[in-house]
């Protein structure tokens, strides 16, 4: 039965898995209704109001009652985007080849994040999206996100210093995973851009600019289709990593 502790716990709570909802990659795409998100939102947050006690912290007055509802919501939003770091090296690393095999100025808009993408890049955050949900990271991102009461109770700061470290050092951890994604396509358009120019070289009225293109896109979707085991690789380890990040850069 509902009571105003209860009904306290589950505001909070709800807070605090909205902003974790609002980045979350997945939960936070366009192609998720919004009332779908609110309600595993309100689902997920009278889970973790209902598994535990009351806390002696818990706010009495209208002042403490907002300043829970602000940490309430830092907390989610910090849990949120270390998670969602995983899909922004998949973003980087679509970027790169696109611009390797010639796609950047062929963009269409991405209805997973209402964001102008290129066709490898519509691909590669489809499959980075496939693997985030076959690979049971969301029942992570849930589970982390009701073990996360266990580390800093509703409405309680925990000072944790080394939260923002933890979070630069993370967001830096992702151009080096996108730049490992792209690198084999990275080291084959480098090397097809040589040939031709020894090519263009020793044959001075040979077109070898235009003829190039052809050969870096036939070469290199079929290098990108031979490479994506080692990309699902990359992903699967990083989202492996993504649940005790979430609870490590709690503030």
């Amino acid at each position: 039965m509902l009571n105003g502790e209860l009904l306290v716990m589950w505001f909070l709570a709800s807070l605090r898995a909205s902003g974790l909802m609002l980045i979350a990659p997945v939960f936070s795409a366009k192609t998720v209704p919004a009332p779908m998100r609110v309600m595993i939102a309100l689902f997920a947050a009278f889970l973790a109001a209902s598994a535990q006690r009351a806390p002696k912290t818990l706010p009495v007055s209208l002042g403490d009652l907002v300043v829970a509802a602000v940490v309430e919501i830092m907390i989610g939003l910090f849990m949120g985007w270390a998670i969602r770091l995983v899909l922004h090296g998949v973003e980087i690393a679509s970027q790169v080849i696109s611009s390797e095999l010639g796609f950047s100025m062929g963009q269409q808009i991405d209805p997973m994040s209402d964001t102008s993408e290129s066709a490898v890049g519509q691909l590669l955050m489809s499959f980075g999206s496939l693997l985030f949900l076959i690979s049971g990271a969301h029942q992570a991102v849930l589970g982390a996100f009701l073990r996360s009461y266990e580390i800093a109770p509703m409405g309680v700061i925990r000072g944790n210093e080394s939260a923002a470290v933890l979070l630069v050092g993370a967001t830096g951890k992702i151009f080096q995973a996108g730049i490992q994604m792209a690198a084999p396509l990275i080291a084959v358009n480098f090397i097809i851009s040589l040939t031709f120019s020894i090519l263009g070289k020793a044959a001075p009225g040979t077109h070898v600019f235009g003829e190039s293109f052809a050969v870096r896109i036939v070469v290199g979707l079929t290098l990108l289709g031979m490479t994506l085991t080692l990309a699902s690789q990359l992903l699967l380890t990083a989202l492996h990593q993504a649940p005790e990040l979430m609870l490590r850069v709690i503030p």
